[in-house]
């Protein structure tokens, strides 16, 4: 799973697949551009021509800053991610300002895109800040990308430049660039507790989050930054009106670079219950035919407890609303669950007989540690489905000889067992909840989960040292995701306690990360969900 701590600096799967690459585009040439590109590996398998995903970073950003996402997508699409020039690892040439303004940029993005994309392959760009106005140029009516994107994520997009703010800028660019350094360094005093850092992230962000943060803006380059606020121009409310794709639109409540306000007025635009003059308006005071407003889904959500950098500050939360987003409304194959449905093997091959042997047969009771020693106990064991005759005594005579503490089993898999339950000994009932797997369960799925474990333990007038076995077919991702579920909803573990104590008790865990995802994003306390337009 990932952690919920920033990636460490030049990932290994980053440096495995990124290369140094010159572009030339109409008006300049850029000597070495750092590009990530992965292909998805088992493309040649599946029915659809599957959409490129390309991520785009911010002023003074890097790829790096994407890695839990690249982390995330590179297993069910193809990913491209650049470092724009004086970036990252790119390199800052040319020195021409204006090869940094927003046109400028916006050509390089799409030279890079085509040069990586195949014929009819589409695109769905992802975008941070700066980045999301580079992308909503790209694909806006007119824009050199508009005829292959298929869907847009904004985070923390900038809607509109005030006077003051851009007075500020204004007053930074001009300081000779020796005086802005010594701002800078003055700036960051302190260090992961600096001013420097603290703009970027939330209050509750950790020590690793904070170090890769100060990492990132030490790694900005002074004149690359002045270029690109120099030729920076902000995407206008009639062009985001004028994008015709789904728009998924993510902000952060403890953001300070571009506030929830920001992501709240690019929401409005789109607002169908606002008269067409306030949509449509621009500055002149000139309206347009509302009929040229986009016919695709707009969404907005706000994440809680993150700042500026919310794609490593909240990792789990951002890719699972981007994933159920891209999934729901660009394209159902840009889901790991579907896609894992689709490639789905007989669980009984000799390969997968062979790896169910494997594996822990019946975990040890799930627990949280808690100060003092002690431990919060929850009714659960994690196994793996039983097989009738299984030599090695994973079948239900041997069962209930050897595990005299479990007095119910729920079996959550979809298929008939492979095993007769009427052979369990004893007073072992078994209770069967069919769940369809890939799929992280269902709203109403955990639902009946919780109360069917409600119902037993109180029929069975359960004590402290009763215990149920929960299974499907392997044991970790369906019976994990569950688990977790009865454990924070009933015995008030927090996600990341739920989810660590299933992996301690069932190594390693729940496998599937939209599975991880899912969690994290359902139980994600403060999470403001807008209406979609």
């Amino acid at each position: 799973m990932p952690s919920e701590d920033a990636p460490p600096a030049d990932a290994s799967l980053l440096k495995k697949h990124s290369e140094f690459i010159a572009v030339t585009t109409d008006n300049f040439t850029y000597p070495s551009i750092r590009v990530f590109f992965r292909a998805h590996p088992k493309a040649a398998l599946l029915p659809k021509n599957i959409p490129l995903v390309v991520f785009v970073h911010g002023l003074g950003g890097q790829i790096q800053q994407f890695q839990h996402m690249i982390d995330y997508f590179v297993h069910f699409a193809h990913v491209l991610a650049i470092d724009l020039p004086g970036c990252g690892a790119s390199e800052f040439a040319p020195k021409d300002w204006e090869a940094y303004t927003t046109p400028a940029l916006c050509s390089l993005i799409a030279n890079i895109v085509e040069r990586y994309r195949t014929e009819g392959r589409k695109v769905v760009l992802v975008g941070h800040s700066m980045g999301c106005a580079l992308e909503a140029m790209l694909v806006t009516k007119g824009g050199l990308m508009e005829e292959i994107c298929v869907g847009f994520v904004a985070i923390c997009p900038k809607a509109t430049m005030t006077e003051k703010e851009a007075k500020s800028l204004a007053t930074a660019v001009n300081l000779p660039e020796f005086a802005f350094n010594l701002f800078r360094l003055y700036d960051r005093r302190g260090g992961v507790n600096s001013k420097s850092v603290t703009r970027f992230v939330g209050k509750k962000a950790s020590d690793d989050v904070r170090k890769a943060q100060l990492r990132y803006n030490e790694e900005s380059r002074t004149p690359v930054w002045r270029r690109m606020v120099t030729g920076l121009k902000l995407p206008t409310k009639q062009q985001w009106l004028a994008i015709k794709v789904p728009i998924l639109l993510l902000g952060a409540t403890e953001d300070k670079v571009t506030t929830v306000a920001e992501v709240d007025m690019v929401h409005s635009w789109f607002d169908p219950t606002k008269k067409p003059e306030s949509i449509v308006s621009d500055d002149s005071g000139r309206t347009e035919d509302t009929s040229d407003r986009p016919t695709a889904v707009v969404k907005k959500c706000v994440i809680p407890d993150a700042g500026h950098g919310v794609m490593y500050e909240s990792p789990n939360v951002v890719n699972g609303l981007v994933g159920e987003f891209l999934s729901k409304h660009v394209d159902e194959v840009l889901s790991l669950g579907w896609q894992l449905l689709y490639l789905k093997e007989d669980k009984w091959l000799l390969k997968n007989l062979e790896k169910w042997n494997r594996i822990q047969s019946v975990s040890p009771r799930i627990v949280k540690k808690v100060p003092g020693g002690k431990l919060a106990l929850s009714p659960f064991r994690g196994m793996k489905t039983l097989r009738q005759n299984d030599p090695n005594g994973h079948n239900p005579i041997e069962f209930c000889k050897k595990w005299t503490d479990v007095k119910d089993i729920i079996d959550i898999s979809h298929e008939t067992p492979p095993y007769d339950p009427t052979t369990f000994s004893g007073d072992v009932r078994y209770h069967k909840y069919p769940t369809v797997s890939k799929i992280p369960p269902t709203l109403d799925e955990v639902a009946g989960f919780i109360k069917l474990v409600d119902s037993i333990r109180k029929a069975r007038d359960y004590d402290e040292n009763s215990l149920i076995a929960c299974h499907c077919h392997y044991g970790f991702n369906r019976t994990g995701f569950f688990i977790c579920t009865y454990l924070i909803e009933r015995l008030g573990f927090s996600v990341q306690e739920a989810i660590e104590a299933f992996k301690e008790a069932r190594p390693p865990g729940i496998r599937h990360p939209h599975f991880i995802n899912e969690l994290y994003e359902r139980y994600c306390l403060g999470l403001l969900r807008a209406p979609t337009f």
